[in-house]
């Protein structure tokens, strides 16, 4: 029931962050850098895995829904998300303690999956505007500075986030009674 809870909390949180974004302009569109994707990485961790795809998929339906933004937006969270479901082998267990070493690495590998992410989503895009070499490296030069704030976002507030939520989620360890034999 705490698990749900949680899930339920954080999924209303995500969706109410999926309006809270930065904007920054480039000659094919803009790039929005998301604070949501943090949330949705957090329940992945935290709570449980399978839920949140759930939430990345009522975040985005959401997103899209209330005519915030397109459906690329949502890619690179969905990168990270399956790289984050990947090192934990699509199973997050919660009788297991977590320590602040593993969230900082989980924090790193999710930021830099955001990075890529976006730099792939707009060399896409800008390929497709220019189909000229020129034009996209300019492009994607112009757009470093906002992936690298998406990625360090996320590098730096999805360790936080998920410590926290985990405190509350994390199931307590039985000791080994079997140990002192």
């Amino acid at each position: 029931m705490k698990k749900w809870s949680w899930w339920i909390g954080l999924t209303i949180l995500a969706i109410v962050l999926g309006f809270v974004q930065w904007r920054y302009p480039l000659p094919t569109g803009t790039l929005n850098v998301q604070i949501a994707g943090v949330v949705v990485l957090a329940v992945a961790v935290a709570v449980d895995l399978p839920l949140s795809y759930g939430t990345f998929i009522l975040w985005t339906i959401s997103m899209m829904l209330g005519n915030v933004n397109e459906w690329w937006t949502a890619v690179p969270v969905l990168f990270a998300l399956v790289a984050v479901s990947l090192v934990l082998k699509w199973h997050s267990r919660l009788d297991l303690h977590f320590t602040h070493t593993q969230a900082i690495n989980f924090g790193l590998i999710a930021g830099a999956c955001q990075l890529v992410g976006m730099l792939v989503i707009v060399a896409v895009q800008a390929m497709l505007a220019t189909g000229q070499w020129d034009d996209f490296v300019t492009i994607l030069r112009v757009s470093v500075p906002a992936a690298l704030l998406g990625g360090l976002l996320v590098c730096l507030l999805l360790p936080p986030a998920t410590l926290l939520v985990r405190h509350f989620t994390e199931e307590p360890q039985e000791p080994d009674s079997n140990k002192n034999e």
